[in-house]
């Protein structure tokens, strides 16, 4: 590791390099492939230099090399003119990879042994050969690399419309994007790489087929963005020119939550000057900001009222010694035992769903509420051969229900479905089950939290999923892992804004885990940093809006703290808090 630190000599390899030097420098250089490509081919031979396009394959991210070993032979005749080959390999744990998208996808972290070929020409070694994986368009970073060279950002793309969805909701994407320029300080090239992004659209991005762009397909960018104080010109040519005001509103909004987010890096911007085919554009004020999370609202429980359950409110100020309301009485639940509950947020149609036991699988009892609410609805979940173990309201007011490793879908008045989730039923295989659904305030992605066996070892890890609506089916794409590195047997999750999830481990701690599967503002890989101990007893489970964090314990207690207290308040005997969602 030592010999990684160290300085190199500059500016590239001479004939004093040994062949070690040559791909350490190499590695280095790779860093700034994406501003430049000739740094780190300097390194390569003719041949390989002429083959190698690092920008059509993902990038590598890996440990940093230890143990480096040169080791020589002939290539060819055992003479004295035959060229001389080296290879120099290290060991090293691959870490994660990087899409052409910018999204960071963490690998298993096994160590990989990396072989490069060099050879001895006039002026020194070069490299002849790139290791595997990744063959001839391989790039690999190293994570330090990787971390002074890439910046955690959100990509902001519109909501796929349906029809109770509410329009122009704009969806973080998270990013890595490149950050290394020779203009880096004005933040052109990280703003233009934004931009550009933006104009790509999301192909192989998770949330891909859930979202959508404004932007219309042959949009392009005519020149860099450029940033004076705090406004960006974002010059647009092409398909742009053709497009109707409304679009161009929308285009506007894009960029402009782009460039002024401010959640994992600073922002770049807070206002946007649009130009299409050089003429201005004006422009009211953008929409389609990300809508926050509800707040202030109450939050429910689950009560214990002698030898059954009922369900029960807690006021949107939460204080010790609040008296709680009740909402549903255990003769109203035909006092069955309550596995879950959860509250709409949409106050359109305002309603509780409680998921009790059939004793061969789950069904749901649906409460609306407000005037002229119609009688409770009972649903028995199609195929579920266990309880539910979670129940979440999206902000359109259609339930989600979790019950071992399977997920239901509930719209208003009609019976429930199925999801169709083939890539998440792979990552259960086995008696894999999801401990909890939690829908994000945008309607689009969901967080699961998601047991796993693997052999006699038991797992749990986040996950989030994008939800796809079409004709009354739903369906969760293809799942990411969210980062919670050094964290185990995790018990609980929740939304905590649009951008974290607070969430509870067994050893009491709640972690504040930001959806950038890196980490935002800390090494990727890292632990998240911690929100709070948790209460007495044993947390287990969690739920916050966004400003109060209340707590269910094994002894039977509700617990809550805002992020402004100084300790926990015990605040009534109970089970399962949940907050509207």
């Amino acid at each position: 590791m030592q010999a990684y630190v160290q300085e190199l000599p500059a500016p590239g390899p001479t004939s004093k390099w040994s062949a070690t030097d040559v791909v350490l420098g190499f590695l280095h250089a790779s860093a700034s492939y994406a501003f430049d490509l000739a740094a780190a081919k300097q390194f390569l031979t003719p041949q390989l230099r002429a083959q190698w396009h690092p920008g059509q394959e993902p990038v590598a991210v890996i440990s940093g090399p230890s143990s480096l070993t040169q080791l020589s032979y002939r290539q060819g005749p055992i003479t004295g003119q035959a060229p001389v080959v080296d290879k120099v390999q290290f060991t090293g744990q691959y870490l994660a990879t990087l899409s052409q998208t910018g999204q960071y996808q963490y690998a298993s972290g096994v160590n990989s042994l990396y072989v490069f070929d060099l050879e001895q020409t006039k002026s020194g070694w070069l490299i002849d050969k790139l290791p595997s994986p990744g063959g001839v368009d391989s790039l690999l970073l190293t994570e330090s690399d990787f971390e002074d060279v890439y910046a955690p950002r959100n990509l902001f793309f519109f909501a796929r419309p349906a029809a109770s969805q509410t329009p122009n909701v704009l969806v973080p994407d998270p990013v890595y994007a490149p950050l290394l320029s020779s203009n880096s300080a004005l933040n052109t090239d990280l703003a233009t790489g934004l931009v550009n992004g933006l104009l790509k659209g999301q192909g192989g991005s998770w949330l891909s087929g859930a979202t959508v762009s404004a932007f219309p397909r042959g949009t392009r960018l005519l020149k860099k963005v450029i940033i004076t104080g705090k406004t960006a010109r974002v010059d647009l040519g092409g398909a742009a020119a053709h497009a109707q005001p409304i679009t161009v509103e929308e285009m506007a909004g894009q960029l402009l939550a782009t460039l002024s987010d401010g959640e994992y890096s600073p922002p770049l911007a807070s206002e946007v000057e649009l130009y299409i085919d050089n003429r201005p554009e004006s422009i009211i004020p953008p929409i389609g900001l990300p809508p926050p999370a509800p707040t202030g609202l109450p939050v429910l429980f689950v009560s214990d009222t002698g030898n059954a359950d009922g369900v029960s409110q807690l006021p949107a100020i939460i204080k010790p010694g609040v008296k709680p309301q009740s909402k549903l009485s255990p003769a109203q639940i035909q006092d069955a035992a309550v596995t879950a509950v959860a509250e709409s947020p949409d106050v359109g149609r305002p309603g509780v769903a409680v998921a009790v036991s059939t004793g061969t699988g789950c069904a749901v009892q649906l409460y609306p509420e407000g005037p002229g609410a119609a009688k409770p609805s009972t649903y028995a979940l199609p195929g579920s051969t266990t309880q539910c173990t979670s129940l979440s309201y999206d902000a359109n007011g259609n339930l989600w229900a979790a019950a071992g490793s399977g997920v239901w879908f509930i719209q208003p008045n009609k019976a429930p479905v199925p999801v169709t989730m083939p890539a998440l039923a792979a990552t259960l295989h086995d008696g894999g089950q999801i401990v909890a659904l939690r829908m994000a305030p945008d309607a689009v992605r969901a967080a699961l939290l998601v047991k796993t066996s693997n052999g006699s070892k038991t797992e749990t890890e986040v996950l989030l999923a994008a939800v796809r609506l079409r004709s009354g089916h739903a369906a969760l794409g293809q799942p990411v892992t969210v980062s919670t590195a050094g964290l185990t047997d995790l018990q609980a999750i929740s939304w905590y804004d649009e951008f974290h999830l607070a969430v509870l481990a067994a050893n009491g701690q709640i972690y504040d885990v930001p959806l950038l599967t890196g980490g935002a503002g800390q090494q990727p890989g890292a632990p998240p940093p911690v929100f709070f101990a948790g209460p007495p007893g044993t947390a287990l489970t969690l739920t916050t809006e966004g400003t109060e964090l209340v707590v269910g314990t094994a002894q039977g207690l509700v617990w809550a703290r805002s992020a402004s207290a100084l300790a926990w308040s015990q605040v009534t005997n109970g089970a399962d808090p949940i907050s509207p969602g």
